[in-house]
């Protein structure tokens, strides 16, 4: 891991504001491209440096044979035939106060800033009141619906906890088209995240836990949620049958229903318990397996944003579902 000197208090890290300024900027879409200066780098490595898994993380990655389920391995099918499909767009993600705390108090800053931290810097003045992401993130109300979206998963959650291997299994194979007639596809996973960088990913597959938002696994900028299945494998992105980006990081999860009115992304007081959806995510972040950190890479997706610019990661919404689970 990081081997890093690490601040005394929030007064030392709110003392790495001004790089952290540049550091948070260079995760912009806008900007995927520029090249991270010494500052910013190390100031990416100082809230790397922070992150509160390492120790349970360090543990698990070199167990060789994990331990099953308590009650024996889950198999889960989950499939979407027909409709559309919501794609998220770039955009400023509003700060939820019950989530990050207040000002002089801040919760959630450590991490790679974006996937997994959301430091004090990273956050503005947001019109109407309350605060917002200074960069675009993957995470906001910004969206368009897709037509013709497919979705198919066959999984099994074998194994409890991080690990060197895994008997979890997955099967993923997503489609959608854009307006144009372009197919969009997203693969996985002939290799699953058996152990986690910055949090646990429970073998590959995990199934009845609670992410994002205050769960500190995942990124904070997705409201806490309760989540019936997710994974995290490697996997590709293709457009019309060509192979784009390979290996990818791919996550993906069926969870409570987080869309509000006009499809913005709810805060946690705004999550719906007793509607379902899935989640694909394709983030614009890479493992970087030497130092257990996440890495900005821009995802190629070949699908054109209206500013002529590449869309740098996948966040796609599955909501017309068949749900399918069974112990053994």
């Amino acid at each position: 891991m990081l081997k890093l000197s690490m601040p005394r208090s929030t007064g030392g890290l709110l003392g790495l504001s001004s790089a952290l300024l540049l550091a948070v900027s260079a995760c912009t879409p806008g900007r995927a491209q520029e090249q991270a200066s010494p500052d910013m780098s190390a100031a990416i490595q100082k809230m790397q440096s922070l992150d509160g898994w390492r120790g349970y993380l360090d543990v698990h990655k070199a167990v060789d044979k994990p331990r099953e389920l308590a009650g024996g391995p889950v198999t889960i099918k989950l499939t979407q035939d027909a409709g559309g499909v919501f794609v998220g767009l770039p955009d400023h993600r509003r700060r939820d106060p019950i989530v990050f705390g207040p000002a002089d108090m801040p919760r959630h800053y450590a991490g790679t800033p974006g996937i997994t931290g959301a430091p004090p810097p990273m956050w503005q003045a947001a019109a109407g009141g309350g605060q917002e992401t200074k960069p675009l993130t993957p995470f906001g109300d910004k969206h368009i619906v897709l037509p013709d979206g497919k979705l198919t998963i066959e999984a099994v959650d074998a194994t409890a906890t991080d690990a060197a291997t895994t008997d979890d299994k997955v099967m993923f194979h997503a489609s959608w088209k854009d307006k144009a007639g372009n197919t969009y596809e997203v693969k996985c996973c002939a290799k699953l995240a058996a152990h986690g960088l910055e949090y646990p990913t429970f073998g590959g597959v995990a199934t009845n836990v609670i992410l994002h938002g205050n769960s500190g696994i995942g990124t904070p900028l997705m409201p806490t949620e309760f989540t019936y299945f997710a994974f995290w494998g490697f996997g590709e992105v293709d457009m019309n049958g060509k192979t784009l980006d390979k290996p990818r990081l791919i996550h993906g999860m069926l969870t409570e229903y987080v869309r509000g009115q006009d499809y913005k992304l709810a805060n946690d007081e705004g999550v719906t318990p007793q509607r379902l959806q899935f989640h694909l995510m394709v983030p614009p972040f890479k493992p970087d397996m030497e130092h257990g950190v996440f890495a900005h890479a821009p995802v190629h997706t070949g699908f054109k944003l209206p500013n002529g610019k590449e869309m740098p990661f996948w966040h796609v919404m599955f909501e017309t579902l068949d749900f399918q689970s069974h112990r053994g």
